[in-house]
């Protein structure tokens, strides 16, 4: 069994494994986003929206480990471009309601805005998990 160096990375992948595991995380966050995103609690009238929090946590999770896996922050960026245009697909070519427009506000407020937070804000989690893992990829470097 060979042993690990100090100095060698923890992965050595090549470009092609950094797309699957980019496209990988944007398929499985967008489809699974998109599920749980309107996961919704209402204390009184006010929604409650911990589905996008989830939603938020497993996108920024997998973006995180596209990089790290892969050693190459290009996976990440991958993955959350590709998030977004598996949910913009969805909420485009879906003839059900899993991703509600702004006309719905004032019929359904709290689907309609997790839906817009799922939509809108995913970039959040996604700068925020590449900054991070960034700071991973330096910390190897040195």
């Amino acid at each position: 069994m060979r042993e690990l160096r100090t100095n060698q990375p923890l992965t050595a992948g090549s470009n092609l494994s950094a797309l699957v595991r980019g496209l990988v995380a944007a398929v499985v966050a967008g489809l699974l986003g998109t599920a749980i995103h309107a996961s919704l609690t209402y204390a009184g009238d006010i929604p409650l929206v911990w589905g996008v929090l989830v939603a938020w946590l497993l996108l920024g999770l997998l973006v995180y480990w596209s990089v790290i896996a892969s050693g190459k922050l290009w996976a990440g960026a991958v993955g959350f471009i590709g998030c977004y245009l598996v949910v913009g697909s969805i909420s485009y070519f879906g003839n059900d309601s899993l991703i509600l427009p702004l006309q719905y506000l004032q019929v359904l407020p709290g689907p309609t805005i997790a839906s817009l937070l799922w939509m809108y804000g995913m970039i959040v989690p996604a700068v925020i998990s590449l900054f991070a893992a960034l700071r991973v990829l330096r910390k190897r470097q040195r």
